[in-house]
C-alpha cells in the first residue's frame, strides 16, 4: 500500500481519505487540471489585456509630454515678463 507521511491508506479508511482529499483541496494542492488551465488561461488574458493598456497610456505620454514642456516654458516666460525689473 501506499505510505503518506509515515501512515499507510489503509489505516485511514473512508473518512480519513476524504479528509485528506478536502485538506488537499483547501491548501489548493488538489484542483482538477481543466480548472486549473482555466484559471491560467484568464490571468493570460488579463495580462494581455494590461500590457496592452500600459503600450497605449506610454503612448499618450509621449504625445502629450512636449505639450506640458511648452506649456510649463511659456507660464515661465509670462510669470518672468510680469516681474518688475530692478534699477530700472
Amino acid at each position: 500500500m501506499e505510505e503518506f507521511a509515515g501512515v499507510t491508506v489503509a489505516d485511514l479508511g473512508p473518512s480519513g481519505l476524504l479528509s485528506l482529499a478536502v485538506l488537499l483541496i483547501l491548501a489548493g494542492r488538489l484542483i482538477p487540471r481543466t480548472l486549473h488551465r482555466t484559471i491560467v488561461g484568464l490571468m493570460q488574458e488579463r495580462i494581455d489585456k494590461l500590457e496592452e493598456l500600459l503600450g497605449k497610456r506610454d503612448d499618450q505620454i509621449d504625445r502629450l509630454l512636449p505639450a506640458a514642456e511648452t506649456s510649463a516654458d511659456a507660464l515661465e516666460k509670462i510669470q518672468r515678463a510680469g516681474e518688475p525689473v530692478e534699477g530700472g
